[in-house]
């Protein structure tokens, strides 16, 4: 897809029950939307409850389903320890809620068909790739053989089989895992941002929470910030850094 800022596309990072993806809708003009993931497992001191997270994701899957055609929700982390044992098991994450556990696995694998790992757009000329963590060069070159040539297509294959699973639970050292680098879904911004830049595209992702704003630099864009992003504001702020 290709987008300008006359046709925007609406970018909303990690949401873990939290409102502002509503008001985001209705405040920014675009032509399609995507969520980053992570729509799940609040944190306590936000005062969310993981009965107001699991409303926020049904109302997320409802848009979802009236919009299809210009809405994409990709997984992150959180989402993945439900939807996958064996994600859960290799890797789960904290906040993990057991009593919600079989309720967000069934909402989850009853709504598949609109989860994916992976988007990418062109920005007038700048090809993007969106994905919840964002891929570290690191960790490409260790799945590169069983992922193939880097694009949104071959990264979404990863959710049909064990071995495609095993891949995106990787967690990296910065993370407390074992692994030389994390996955799509658990790589850190250090992970991403400090190693050799991938040459695919413009890396959009969420993740790895702040506190004050984004990071964008000319590289990649980490957006968990608790705020949504026109794709034509987070150029601007990239022409900025170059």
């Amino acid at each position: 897809m290709i987008f300008n800022q006359q046709e925007d596309l609406l970018i909303i990072p990690d949401v873990h029950g939290r409102k502002f993806w509503r008001n985001a809708l209705e405040e920014k003009k675009h032509k399609h939307v995507i969520f980053l993931g992570d729509y799940v497992d609040p944190y306590p001191q936000e005062e969310i409850y993981p009965s107001d997270a699991f409303q926020e994701l049904e109302d997320i899957i409802h848009f979802a389903r009236e919009n299809r055609n210009t809405t994409t929700l990709l997984l992150g982390n959180h989402d993945m320890h439900y939807k996958s044992e064996l994600f859960r098991q290799l890797a789960e994450g904290t906040r993990h809620s057991y009593m919600w556990h079989d309720k967000l696995k069934a909402i989850f694998n009853e709504n598949k068909d609109l989860f994916q790992l992976a988007f990418e757009a062109d920005y007038e000329d700048i090809h993007c790739l969106f994905t919840h963590a964002g891929v570290s060069s690191v960790w490409y070159e260790g799945v590169k053989e069983k992922v193939g040539e880097l694009n949104a297509d071959n990264l979404n294959k990863l959710l049909k089989d064990e071995d495609g699973i095993r891949a995106i639970s990787d967690v990296g050292y910065m993370r407390g895992g074992f692994a030389k680098a994390g996955g799509i879904l658990w790589a850190d911004l250090d992970e991403v941002n400090g190693a050799t830049p991938i040459k695919e595209g413009y890396q959009i992702f969420g993740h790895t929470q702040h506190r004050n704003g984004p990071t964008i630099n000319k590289n990649i864009a980490c957006l968990d910030c608790r705020r949504a992003f026109l794709l034509s504001e987070v150029m601007q702020l990239r022409d900025k850094e170059d």
